[in-house]
């Protein structure tokens, strides 16, 4: 027999009778089992409710619990008949049908359940109880996930010592934490809307907190509580996150600079330097630092101010090693058959790419920018033999 993993499952057991008093006390007397799990020093409890449980409804609860086990109530079991059971005021399940001698779990004076399984013999010995998740499980359904002994202690650990990454991550103090990732995430959304056209923004910094504080257990895993919401990540993933929203904004603000460049750029200009093909206003140029947003605007620019049909592809470096290329045609063009889909597809090999979309627009990549002179070369003599 595993001796270590049955006296966990022991205190996770005991835990989830406790786990439900609390739960009585603090969600109300509707908050009834709905099914369990334990495994070794771990435990998930369904229960019925509505409403997800607050944070600080969960730290009264794992409050509660943890105060059961320090008084170190005695646990009990004894068969009884199931009248009897049910006039000591057993806690039973709505819709169960008990066996009758049934066995009863007693804690202390608190607490008393039909029970058939493995327990503790006194409340003390679950040894820590620690709260990580609330969940829904279905409509009217939730789950509080915890754990219990040195799973529990362990888990402490490991919350201190995700606050101190952060901490170093965010360049402040533990206390500033949940200010500071929020800020980035906040800067990250900034300059997304930006780039898609909205108006620049400014955000202040985050005013850092002048004197060293001493945070508390449950001030560090509240701020872990909301730096995870913010981040919308697990708390282990959180630094992770953090670094990838420094990238971001990074390459955001590239994006950004580039447009800053491609700003000199109009559809007006890109006609301007249109050639005439049979009749079609032709451009196939590079437009530096465009995105293909961007890109794709000029095209249904000129196609609306031309006073013909036109076939327009459009260039972009992306970086030393990425060259984005849009190509579209006018209406009256794709009624003669012509398509932007097989033009493009008939140019990005030459940057050593690919790509297609519609007979009137169309988009595609390539990983050489150095061939992307030649490539625009290839587009006009490409479209010339289209228009023929």
């Amino acid at each position: 027999m595993d001796v270590d993993r049955r006296d966990g499952i022991r205190r996770a057991h005991s835990a989830t009778h406790i786990l439900h008093h609390a739960l009585q006390n603090v969600v109300g007397s509707h908050a009834q089992q709905q099914g369990s799990k334990v495994d070794q020093d771990w435990l998930r409890f369904d229960f019925t409710n509505q409403e997800s449980l607050t944070d600080s409804a969960l730290d009264e609860i794992e409050a509660i619990v943890n105060d059961r086990v320090n008084r170190a109530d005695p646990i009990s079991w004894q068969t009884v008949p199931l009248a009897e059971a049910k006039e000591a005021g057993a806690m039973m399940l709505f819709g169960e049908k008990y066996p009758d001698p049934v066995r009863m779990v007693s804690m202390g004076e608190f607490s008393r359940e039909l029970c058939g399984g493995t327990h503790l013999e006194n409340t003390c010995e679950v040894g820590s109880f620690e709260v990580i998740a609330e969940e829904s499980v279905s409509a009217g359904t939730r789950r509080v996930v915890a754990l219990t002994g040195e799973r529990a202690s362990e888990h402490r650990k490991e919350v201190e010592a995700d606050i101190s990454r952060l901490a170093e991550a965010l360049n402040c103090q533990a206390v500033d934490v949940a200010e500071y990732a929020k800020h980035l995430a906040s800067e990250a959304r900034m300059l997304k809307k930006q780039l898609a056209g909205g108006a620049a923004g400014k955000l202040d910094a985050p005013k850092p907190t002048s004197d060293s504080v001493d945070l508390s257990y449950l001030d560090q895993r509240r701020l872990l509580r909301d730096v995870s919401r913010t981040l919308n990540v697990a708390a282990p993933e959180a630094v992770n996150r953090i670094t990838a929203l420094r990238q971001e904004i990074e390459k955001l603000g590239e994006q950004i600079d580039s447009l800053t460049t491609a700003g000199a750029i109009s559809a007006d200009s890109l006609l301007e330097s249109a050639a005439t093909v049979a009749g079609t206003a032709v451009v196939a140029i590079e437009t530096p630092g465009a995105t293909p947003n961007l890109m794709r605007q000029w095209i249904d620019q000129i196609r609306k101010k031309g006073d013909g049909p036109s076939a327009v592809l459009l260039a972009s470096r992306a970086g030393d090693s990425k060259v984005l290329l849009v190509a579209g045609i006018s209406r009256d063009l794709v009624e003669k058959g012509l398509s932007a889909g097989q033009w493009i597809s008939k140019v990005a090999p030459v940057v050593g790419g690919g790509g297609g979309g519609k007979p009137d627009l169309a988009q595609a990549g390539g990983k050489t920018p150095e061939k992307l002179p030649e490539a625009l070369e290839t587009a006009k003599s490409v479209i010339q033999e289209m228009l023929k």
